[in-house]
Formats: structure tokens, sequence, C-alpha cells
């Protein structure tokens, strides 16, 4: 079979390529491995977990509703009733993901797939049947898998990933994660929430070390305050299991303790192993296929997108990003004869944490934009000195805009407090609009709501750094 261009993955990034390749015109097939379809964010990342999250979070409200002047008892979780929601909305999800690969104009090959040279693809089905396909380019979404620490004894352990949470095998009265970044501590408060007694370990000496300072130490502090422990600086020397418990031995002065579910959450990593990519000679950062900013690797008819090579792994980055790459795609397979070329940009990629408060940063905080040549200003609210968040009861919560300094221009954000992840695409799109601060705080914001602590931020940022006198 021959075909213009061949995605080999079908999860978000995939779908979106494929999708968009078909819409362009081109003879396109998706190739996804046998099993259920959807991809990591349907099947097992983003919709199932938020399903969890919200039961989670709903619980904690109840718990919480005496600092609100409400008298309630203490709430007890269903966990078959909430199984049979999770199983219902993710069949939901997944139908229609189905749906949209089967109406999309693309053909849908079920095999996994390797590179046997650099236009010809190797299929094997479920049956162990072998055949080839060949294309004028590629994209490569493969999506990720958990990356699983060399820990003494763990793999004679019953440990839980991610993937497992979003099954709802049961819910402790003890857990120990072993990871702080996001996925580490979006499980932490579903835990928490649940009633769970949950103790973080973290290898460095603060959590989500990847993310701004401000938000890492806000969101600890939130997080303590809610009873999750956290041991830093630790690393675990040994992991044993019997009778239902985990006896974890960690490293330093932090004592030996023992917990009824241990989770390894130490992040993910591209699954690219089995493509047979080291035939292509294709540009690699470890197991990341490294792509530009209009989703190229470094052969110039392969693109990738999505987990296997963004640097920033969220879905809707992934989306854009195998949209980008399924038009320039295009550009290549009709010799460049096409509209311009599409980009994806790392400077306006938003992530965030639906932990309880949520957390959320969007491009450049102070420290990537130094490091990249900015000079820069900011501004800074608390949610506990701002209308809307002292009502919703916020805590230690803020939002933070920066600016580049020389153009005023609104370069980055990040914030934690109450639904601040939902609020923060109003200051995105100030981001991706190029808007300076004065632009940005021009625009109405209604009050009180918790969305106009993000023009209150860029109002700060104003009033520390004036604009010269003419």
């Amino acid at each position: 079979m021959k075909f213009d261009l061949i995605v080999i993955g079908g999860g978000s990034a995939g779908h979106a390529a494929a999708r968009t390749a078909a819409s362009l015109g081109l003879s396109c097939a998706l190739v996804e491995a046998p099993g259920p379809l959807g991809g990591l964010c349907i099947l097992r990342g983003c919709m199932p977990s938020k399903v969890l999250l919200e039961t989670s979070n709903r619980m904690r409200e109840i718990h919480e509703a005496k600092r609100f002047g409400i008298t309630v008892t203490a709430p007890k979780l269903n966990l078959g009733a909430l199984r049979d929601r999770l199983e219902e909305l993710t069949r939901d999800f997944r139908e229609y993901r189905l749906h949209e690969m089967k109406s999309s104009g693309y053909e849908l090959i079920r095999a996994t797939a390797s590179f046997t040279s650099p236009h010809e693809l190797s299929l094997r089905n479920e049956d162990g049947q072998t055949s080839s396909v060949t294309a004028k380019a590629f994209v490569i979404a493969t999506g990720s898998s958990p990356s699983i620490p060399k820990i003494p004894g763990l793999e004679e352990t019953p440990f839980w990933t991610s993937d497992d949470v979003v099954k709802t095998p049961a819910v402790p009265s003890r857990i120990a994660i072993v990871g702080s970044g996001a996925i580490g501590l979006e499980i932490a408060h579903l835990f928490e929430g649940f009633g769970s007694n949950v103790t973080v370990i973290a290898r460095g000496g603060s959590i989500l070390s990847h993310h701004d300072p401000d938000l890492s130490q806000a969101l600890e502090r939130e997080s303590e305050e809610l009873g999750i422990r956290f041991l830093k600086n630790t690393s675990l020397r040994s992991v044993s299991h019997e009778k239902g418990t985990f006896h974890l031995t960690p490293e330093g002065e932090a004592s030996s303790f023992t917990v009824d579910a241990l989770l390894i959450a130490t992040g993910r990593e591209p699954a690219t192993s089995r493509l047979g990519l080291e035939k292509l000679g294709i540009a690699m950062d470890g197991k990341r296929i490294l792509i530009d900013d209009r989703a190229t690797t470094s052969l110039s008819h392969v693109f990738a997108a999505g987990d296997c090579a963004s640097p920033v792994p969220v879905v809707h980055l992934a989306v854009i990003q195998g949209e980008a790459a399924a038009r320039n795609a295009e550009r290549i397979i009709r010799d460049g004869h096409s509209e311009i070329s599409a980009d994806w940009s790392h400077a306006t990629a938003m992530s965030g944490l639906f932990t309880s408060p949520q957390a959320v940063e969007i491009g450049m905080t102070e420290k990537p934009a130094a490091e990249k040549g900015f000079q820069t200003i900011s501004g800074i609210i608390h949610y506990n000195d701002q209308g809307k968040g002292m009502i919703a009861g916020s805590r230690h919560g803020f939002v933070k805009i920066v600016a580049d300094a020389a153009t005023r221009r609104i370069i980055g954000a990040s914030g934690v407090g109450p639904v601040v992840l939902e609020t923060a695409h109003v200051v995105q799109l100030a981001i991706t609009s190029g808007l300076t601060l004065e632009e940005y705080v021009a625009v109405p914001h209604y009050h009180p709501t918790l969305a106009e602590a993000w023009a209150s931020a860029a109002q700060d940022a104003i009033d520390r750094h004036p604009q010269p006198s003419a």
C-alpha cells in the first residue's frame, strides 16, 4: 500500500495530524497498535483522571463546609458508583473519538509499526501477520509511557502507576507517592480528597522543580495544610511488600515507614524505542524525538508531535503540533507549492495542574525568560487580598504576570488558586495576541470575579514599573 502520509499513533496528536491531512486532500493512513482506541488522554490520562478528581474535590468541599457556615455529616465514598460513572464517561469519550476517527477521511490500520527504511514501514497485526506500507511523509505520534526508576525490590511489588490509578483499584488508608511533579501532585490531591493519608517523596529540595518557584511554594503550603506530607531531598533505598503492606526505606535521615499503596509518579518517557528510528538516524534527546517549531525532525519528510517529541507534553499543544505537522507534510508532498508553513509556539505553551487549588503556568516566567536574555518586569496579587479570592476562601493562592521590560508585552504568567486554570485563558489570549500590560488592563473584567485577579496583577506590574515619561 502507498500513501501520501502515514501517521503512527492514534492519540490526540495522531488523530489531529491524520484528520488535518485528510482535509487537505492527502491520502492518509493512521496506524495504531491493537488494543483500545483513544490514546492516553481518553483512556488513561486527562479525562478519566479528571472524573476521579471531580468526585475527590466535591468530597473535600463537603469536609470544608464548616469554613463557610455549613454543618454537614461526613461524606462517604461509594467506590462502586464512582467506577460506574467513570466507565460510562470513559466509554462516551472513547466512542466519540472512534466516531471521529472513522469519519475524518483517513484509513485506520490496526498494527504495530516500525521503520524499515526512510519511506517504508513494517506492520505487524494482532495475529502476528506482517505487511509493509510506504509513504512520501510520516508523522510520529506514539505518545509516552510511565518511567519507572530502579529501586531495589520495586519490581517484586504491586506498585501503581498513573495508568493503574484511573482504574480506581482501591482507596488506601495510607499511600506513598514517589515523584512530586504534575502527575504525582494531582494524584496526591486525589487521594487526600478521598480521605487517604498521603506522603509525597521528592528527590529534590522543592516540589514541581521545573515550575515557577512561587507556584511551587504556594502549592506546597496549600498541600501541607490539607494534610499532605512531603519528604524532600529523599529517595528510596529499598521497597518490599508483605501481606498487603509496603515497607519503604528512604535514603538519608528519614525513617522507614509502611503504607498500604505505593504510586510511582516519576514522569513519563517518550514511547519511541520500538519504532526502528535508529535505521533513520533521526536526531534524539534520549528517547525524545527532537523537533523544530514546524514539528519537523532532522529528516525533512518525517514529523513528530505530542508526548514522543514535545518539550511540554500537554494535550492541547499535542493537537496543535499534529495539525502543524500535517500542514507542513503537505508542503513536502506537494513540492512546497502550497500555503505558508504552519508552526507551534513553545513561547505560549500552557501547563496546568488539577490539584486543589489548581495551578497554571503559561509562556516564560522570570527564570526561563532571563535565560533567554529578557529583562523582565512582573506584578502579583494574592487571592487572600483579592475580593473574590477572599470570598472563595483562598489561603496562599496568587496570580503573577511577567512582561518584557523593553516592549512591556506580556510573555508569561503563573498562578495557584481557586479555578485558576479555568480563568487563565484570559491572560493566555493576551500573551498569544502580544498585548502590553497597558493594553491588557484596558480590557474590562467583571467584578467581583476570580478572573479579574489577572488584570490586577498586570496593574501591579504597571504600578511597580511605570512607563518613562516622554
